[in-house]
């Protein structure tokens, strides 16, 4: 047998065993995964907002007013939330201390985004609208309930999808996060006005570790809103004289992005049930070279010409507890055109 015929040959079985060419589809289910975080949210524009019930806009501009995910969402097929970290603190203000129930406490927790309902069906409203049944990872007993956050997975792994017809745009995601009976599963606060900042003592010379500041707020908290140790954020404080340069310094240092560490929690009337004021460290540091507190210079020229442990009220300033944040991973599935130039692993 000829070298060509040989060839041939070789031709016809390698065509034999190759699979037939399949055209490409024309679209791909792609998978989104967005991870949303209630810090993010416009609280100082939007003070009844909370870590369970908040609006968050998809495509949205930065200048928008609410918490933003930059990027938009079309031709939705599916929409689910697969998982929520939650504070795990007691979630219910009462007059009454002995009314204390944590997340952890609920046979499960639900969500209801505003527009998508009706994944599934259940006995009641509730089910109806939720878009899963979220119970914690790690069941907890009594004894082991102070931890600081739960995951809670979707156990009911239910999802939203547009079967027949894709969604054609979802630009927002108003959600509530809800007990089983459907009221919001925790009605703590965690934004508050400022009334003042001020020196815990007019004896400041020398200062030393126990001097601190305290933030004195218009509106009343309770001890499970605001912690030893909570980390918060102040936003837009102005001091109520500005005439130092010092004045400036302090409205930078108070309104920074790392924010403030909480010290301990006090009342100015000790009467009332509720807190009113925060104590956080003045802008100093612990000297590796001396060994002892070492203040900021512009601090200490600050106290010599101003500031004082008189509440004097401040022009404007809000502080939110960055600590009892939320946090949810959303899974969103679009119908997308293929780009012509696919791998093999897309050709399902």
């Amino acid at each position: 047998m000829s070298n060509k015929q040989n060839y041939n040959a070789r031709d016809d079985i390698m065509a034999d065993t190759l699979a037939p060419y399949k055209q490409p589809p024309d679209t791909k289910i792609k998978n989104h995964i967005i991870v949303i975080n209630s810090i993010d949210r416009n609280w100082y524009g939007y003070p009844n907002e909370t870590p369970y019930n908040y609006l968050v806009k998809l495509g949205g501009a930065p200048t928008e007013q609410y918490s933003i995910v930059s990027h938009d969402y079309k031709n939705v097929v599916a929409f689910s939330i697969d998982k929520i970290i939650l504070p795990n603190r007691p979630c219910i203000q009462s007059y009454n201390p002995n009314i204390a129930p944590r997340l952890n406490d609920y046979p499960y927790l639900a969500i209801n985004v505003n527009g998508i309902n009706f994944s599934s069906y259940g006995t009641n409203k509730t089910l109806n609208n939720t878009l899963g049944v979220f119970t914690s990872q790690i069941p907890l007993p009594k004894s082991l309930s102070d931890i600081s956050y739960l995951e809670f997975k979707n156990t009911s792994s239910q999802k939203k999808e547009y079967t027949q017809t894709p969604e054609g745009y979802i630009s927002r995601i108003d959600l509530s996060i809800t007990s089983p009976s459907g009221n919001n599963a925790s009605n703590l606060n965690d934004v508050l006005n400022i009334f003042s900042i001020f020196l815990n003592t007019s004896n400041t010379i020398p200062i030393s570790v126990t001097e601190a500041l305290v933030i004195r707020t218009k509106t009343y908290f309770n001890s499970n809103e605001f912690m030893k140790n909570d980390h918060l954020i102040i936003k837009n404080y102005e001091y109520h004289n500005m005439s130092y340069d010092e004045s400036a310094q302090f409205n930078a240092w108070i309104n920074r992005d790392a924010g403030h560490y909480i010290i301990d929690i006090d009342k100015s009337n000790i009467l009332t049930s509720l807190y009113n004021q925060i104590t956080i460290p003045i802008p100093a540091s612990l000297s590796r070279s001396t060994g002892n507190i070492a203040v900021e210079a512009w601090f200490q020229s600050f106290i010599d010409n101003s500031l004082s442990s008189i509440p004097l009220e401040a022009t404007s300033g809000k502080l939110i507890n960055d600590s009892p944040r939320s946090h949810l991973v959303v899974n969103i599935k679009t119908m997308e055109k293929n780009d012509g130039n696919l791998f093999l692993k897309d050709l399902h």
